[in-house]
Parts: structure tokens; C-alpha cells; sequence
């Protein structure tokens, strides 16, 4: 803005700092020290929150005292503040010639259609040429809910998402009290999530549906192999000794031993620090960034196995996926043959299992839920 009109933008610094010093609520007593007025504890949150630094290209390096700090910070919010009331002026004035020109009405509407504002303020507020229309703004909230929902689909078709879903309670105030509702105002929703399996993962590492069935203890026609016990653990990743005789455990154990004794010994060892190195990695995952997308809120409570059976169908039907002897879609792809990982805490696990249990007599993978592999974690 300030490149495109530097005429008006230097107009509106002008008639905006007016008075700058009688607005910092700043004074010194005899002493020379600063004192400042109690402030909005709201507002002292928010600039805590956004940080303070470089505005306009200006930044106030660090204070050699606690007057100049408490000064400097003033200062730095008090031009924060006429920043953001040049930009809202010019926003004002921009949408005012050019309707197109309306990137500041748009995302205050979308902030104030999530914070559940009154109609009544968004339109009035519209009205002053700072909002959007409210038609404007359904509109926008349609368009981002078919992106997701699009998204989810050509995620959820990959066959390489996973999901997690858990329980969240919802009070609805009623205006109108009446003796047979006047009880029933909590509600019972399911929250979800839907993200994508990282680490190169592929389809054919997921297609063991069927293999795991025969094997699994849910399964009442499987023909279970010996059980096998922790022990058996041991002998799946041989820990070979290096060339001392010292074994990974051993390796770890000595070093945890030398750090503590630097850290927490006596002083004289703390003259070792810089020759001591990170512990040694062992098959280290990768650290990823993970994109996570959230599902619609679904009428379900989870509290039972029934309700946790409706979860699990519902979220493959956000991610595209349905029971493939009823649908038929040839762009959809058959589950029947892979497994989809299901996140949550350990009493949706127990739901899970009594659903996979109670569901193993049915003919079809889907409905013996034959898919879904728990997996404890993420919201506990």
C-alpha cells in the first residue's frame, strides 16, 4: 500500500500520530524512570502473543535498561497500532473504487463467521465497508468446504491415510426452556481426523487384510498359530556386539552414564562437555512435517461399540470409502484387500476389538471390519 499510494499513506501517518507522546501514557517521576498506566490485560496478552520486533521496516534492539525497555515497548505497540489502522483505512477506501479489492473484508468475515458473530453485526459492519456480505462469506465457507471435501476424497482413495477420531460433548442453550428438553442440551459428537502415512509408505506394504485375519484371535474360523511370548521379541532384531563386545544396550548405557556423570557429578568432569557426543542413532525415522486434515463433527458417541462402528463407517465415507458390495463406483477402489490404521485412546481399542469380535461372523471383509488395525496414541 505503501508503494502504490505513498501520497495518502504519508497523509494518514501524518493525521494518525498526532500526539504520539500524550498517547503512550508514559511518564518519568524525579528519578527519571519510566512509569506506565495498568493496561488491558487482554491487550497485554495479544501483544505477548504476536511478539514484538520489526515493524516497518524498523527494529528496536534490545534495552540497556528498564526505562528505555518499557519505553521502546510502547512505542513499538503504539506503531503497531497505526499500522493497522492505516491499513483498515486504506482497505476502506480501495474496496470503495474496486469491489475486487477486498482481501481484509474477507478474511474478517471468515474470522467473524467462525467466532459465531450475530448476523446482525456482520451485516452492519458490511455496511461500513469493512465486512464482505454475508452472502459473500457463505459463499466463501461453501467453496473451502467442497475443497475439503475434495481433499479428503483423493486422500482417503490413496488407501495411504490414517485416521483418529475421538469424543467431545457439546452443551446447546435453548431460548425457549421447555420440561421435556430442559435436560437434554448436552450432546454427544465425534471429532476426526484424516492424514497421510509418511515414510514412503506404499499400498502393497497395507495389502495384508487377509493374511492378518487368517491369523487374528477375532477371527472365530482362523486357525491360530502357538502363541509365542515376549521373549520370542528378542530374537527379531539380533543386536550383534561391535568389535569391544559392547552391544547397542551396552553403547547407550555407557553413554547415559558419562552424560549424567558430567551433567550432575562432580565440577572437575564438566571440563568433558564438548567431548561428548550425541548418542549413537539406531534406524532413526525421519522427521516429517505431517499435513492433518479435519473431518466434519459427527452425530455419533462413541461411548459404545455401536457407536464406535458408526465412527469408523462415517470417516471412511468422508475419506470416499464404502462398502464396495453396495456402491458401485469403478473410480472407487476396493478395500477389502488392505488395512487401515485407526488412532485413539485405549478405551476406543477395547470397542474396537469387541466390535471386530462381535462383527466376525459376517460373510464380507467390510462388515466383519476385517480393515481396521487400531493403533494406541494421538489423543491420549
Amino acid at each position: 500500500m505503501e508503494e502504490s499510494a505513498p501520497i495518502t499513506w504519508g497523509l494518514l501517518e501524518r493525521m494518525m500520530s498526532t500526539g504520539t507522546q500524550s498517547k503512550l501514557d508514559i511518564w518519568s517521576d524525579r528519578d527519571g524512570d519510566v512509569i506506565m498506566e495498568d493496561s488491558n490485560s487482554d491487550e497485554e496478552a495479544y501483544w505477548q502473543e504476536i511478539g514484538e520486533g520489526d515493524l516497518e521496516g524498523s527494529v528496536v534492539s534490545g534495552p540497556t535498561n528498564t526505562a528505555e525497555f518499557n519505553r521502546n515497548k510502547l512505542e513499538i505497540q503504539h506503531t503497531a497500532k497505526i499500522l493497522l489502522r492505516k491499513t483498515t483505512v486504506m482497505s476502506i477506501m480501495m474496496r470503495s473504487m474496486n469491489q475486487r479489492s477486498n482481501t481484509l473484508q474477507s478474511l474478517l468475515g471468515m474470522f467473524l463467521q467462525l467466532t459465531h458473530t450475530p448476523q446482525k453485526v456482520i451485516e452492519t459492519l458490511e455496511r461500513m465497508g469493512i465486512l464482505v456480505s454475508v452472502n459473500a462469506i457463505h459463499a466463501v465457507t461453501r467453496s473451502l468446504s467442497a475443497q475439503t471435501h475434495q481433499h479428503l476424497q483423493s486422500l482417503g482413495w490413496s488407501l495411504l491415510a490414517s485416521y483418529a477420531y475421538y469424543n467431545f460433548d457439546v452443551d446447546l442453550k435453548t431460548h425457549q426452556h421447555k420440561i421435556e428438553n430442559s435436560m437434554e442440551s448436552l450432546k454427544h459428537l465425534t471429532s476426526g481426523l484424516i492424514f497421510p502415512l509418511q515414510h514412503n509408505v506404499s499400498k502393497e506394504d497395507l495389502r495384508c487384510s487377509e493374511e492378518l485375519w487368517k491369523k487374528s484371535p477375532l477371527n472365530i474360523q482362523a486357525e491360530l498359530p502357538p502363541k509365542k511370548g515376549w521373549l520370542d521379541l528378542l530374537g527379531l532384531h539380533v543386536d550383534t556386539p561391535d568389535s569391544l563386545g559392547l552391544s547397542h544396550h551396552d553403547r547407550f548405557n555407557s553413554w547415559k552414564f558419562l552424560s549424567d556423570l558430567i551433567s550432575y557429578g562432580p565440577p572437575c568432569f564438566s571440563q568433558f562437555c564438548g567431548r561428548l557426543h550425541e548418542p549413537e542413532a539406531i534406524e532413526a525415522i525421519p522427521i516429517t512435517k505431517m499435513p492433518i486434515i479435519a473431518t466434519s463433527a459427527m452425530d455419533v458417541s462413541n461411548s459404545t461399540v455401536a457407536g464406535n462402528i458408526q465412527s469408523v463407517v462415517d470417516l471412511l465415507k468422508q475419506g470416499g470409502i464404502r462398502d464396495p458390495t453396495v456402491i458401485d463406483d469403478p473410480e472407487m477402489p476396493d478395500i477389502s484387500e488392505y488395512v487401515v490404521l485407526f488412532h485413539g485412546d485405549l478405551g476406543m481399542g477395547e470397542r474396537l476389538q469387541s466390535a471386530q469380535q462381535r462383527q466376525g461372523i459376517e460373510n464380507t471383509p467390510w462388515n466383519c471390519l476385517q480393515h481396521v488395525v487400531f493403533v494406541p496414541g494421538l489423543f491420549i
